[in-house]
C-alpha cells in the first residue's frame, strides 16, 4: 500500500504551496507527489494520467480539496467511481473529512454507496457555490459598468508628438526602438498605435 498526493492549480500564477505543504505533512515521498498546473476541464493531464497508471489496489490517493480532481459534478463522480471501483484504491479529501473511503471499508459492501452519496452531496454543493461566485462576479461587473467604470487597459491616445515620431520612423530617420522610447510605449503598444494611426490617416 502506497500513498499518493495530487496537487493542481488552474493557472501558472496560482500557488501550489498550500497543497504541497499538506503532502509534506502527511510524510508522502517525493516520487509519489504529482504536481500539475492545468485546467480542470477534463482528465487529459499528463501528471494525473501518469499517477493513475501507477495505482495498485489499496493504494491511497490524497487530495487537498474535491475540486482538485475536476471542474464539474458529473466528471468528478465518474472519475471517483473508476478510482474506487475499478482501480480499487482509497481516496482521502483532506478538506472534507467525510470523504475518506477508508472509513467505510468494513460496512458489508455499503462503502461504495455511502461514499458516493456523500460525494454527490458535496460535489453538488461545490458546483453550486462556483455558479454563485460567477453570478456575483457578473452582477458586480454589470453594476460597475452602469456606474461608468471601464475595464481593460487604458488606451494611449495618439497626439501630435506621436505623429511626428511616426513620420520620422517611417522615413527611417529613427529606429523603431528609438520611436518607442520617444513615445513612451512598449513594442506591442507602439506597433498597434502606429497601425491605427496609419489606417486613420489613409482613410479618406
Amino acid at each position: 500500500m502506497r500513498s499518493f498526493f495530487y496537487a493542481r492549480v488552474s493557472s501558472k500564477d496560482q500557488s501550489l504551496e498550500r497543497q504541497i505543504f499538506a503532502a509534506r505533512e502527511l510524510g508522502i515521498e517525493n516520487e509519489y507527489i504529482f504536481i500539475e498546473k492545468a485546467s480542470g476541464k477534463d482528465f487529459k493531464r499528463p501528471e494525473y494520467q501518469l499517477m493513475k497508471r501507477m495505482f495498485r489496489e489499496d493504494d491511497i490517493l490524497y487530495i487537498k480539496s474535491l475540486d482538485r480532481l475536476g471542474r464539474n459534478k458529473q466528471m468528478i463522480l465518474d472519475e471517483w467511481r473508476e478510482l474506487i471501483q475499478i482501480k480499487k484504491i482509497n481516496i482521502v479529501v483532506l478538506d472534507m473529512p467525510l470523504l475518506d473511503t477508508r472509513k467505510y471499508k468494513d460496512m458489508n459492501g455499503l462503502e461504495n454507496l455511502i461514499s458516493e452519496l456523500i460525494l454527490q452531496l458535496l460535489s453538488y454543493m461545490a458546483e453550486d457555490e462556483r455558479k454563485r461566485i460567477k453570478e456575483r462576479q457578473k452582477e458586480g461587473i454589470a453594476a460597475a459598468i452602469s456606474n461608468g467604470v471601464k475595464f481593460g487597459r487604458k488606451k494611449i491616445n495618439i497626439n501630435d508628438n506621436f505623429e511626428s515620431i511616426f513620420d520620422n520612423w517611417k522615413q527611417k530617420k529613427i529606429t523603431a526602438v528609438e520611436a518607442m522610447k520617444l513615445s513612451g510605449m512598449k513594442s506591442n503598444t507602439f506597433y498597434r498605435r502606429a497601425k491605427e494611426y496609419e489606417l486613420r490617416r489613409n482613410t479618406p
